[in-house]
């Protein structure tokens, strides 16, 4: 199934970067920095991952598949995107593709992904502070992302830092097919 189903429920968080208060600590035994474009399937392997670790989506996850390439390939190494992985030992495990501008509005590519066996270790807490503190960086007054109601980002993720939720929006990032009206044609 490479479609939403037709009740998804979409939600969109987004944060004021102009009143921003970060203030924590990485959690120990991690590294942090930006993934060059060589590390690109490593990126979109620890993204997969994350996603279908994540009950709400895996029905979803051909679809899921098909964005994330396209989104990440398209992205990895441009102007004003970076892709923040943590890392432990060598190996990367946690990933959020930030951008200050993109066609799908948000500024969240590929929302807080941290691989299943590393979650719940403050890392997708600590890597929306370092995306959303980024992204104000680049002179961002407000960052934004969509996700799916009850997703684990919606439960436990972004309703940090001061965001704002709201529920029911349509969601920007799935380009829909182009409709073709039938029509009838009549002699003249």
């Amino acid at each position: 199934m490479s479609e939403k189903p037709s009740n998804t429920i979409w939600v969109r968080f987004t944060w004021n970067l102009n009143d921003l208060q970060v203030d924590i600590k990485p959690p120990e035994q991690y590294k942090f920095r930006s993934a060059s474009v060589d590390e690109l399937d490593k990126v979109l392997e620890v993204v997969l991952a994350a996603y279908s670790s994540d009950l709400i989506w895996l029905p979803l996850m051909e679809g899921i598949r098909k964005r994330m390439t396209d989104r990440i390939h398209s992205t990895i190494g441009k102007p004003d995107v970076d892709y923040i992985i943590a890392e432990f030992g060598d190996q990367i495990v946690a990933v959020s593709g930030i951008a200050k501008s993109h066609w799908t509005s948000q500024n969240l590519l590929t929302g807080i992904c941290v691989l299943p066996e590393h979650q719940r270790k403050g890392l997708g807490k600590y890597l929306l502070g370092l995306s959303l503190m980024r992204l104000k960086e680049m002179d961002l007054q407000q960052a934004c992302v969509y996700t799916e109601a009850k997703s684990l980002a919606d439960r436990k993720i972004y309703s940090l830092y001061g965001s704002s939720r709201e529920e029911n929006v349509k969601y920007p990032g799935v380009r829909q097919p182009l409709k073709i009206k039938k029509q009838k044609w009549e002699p003249l």
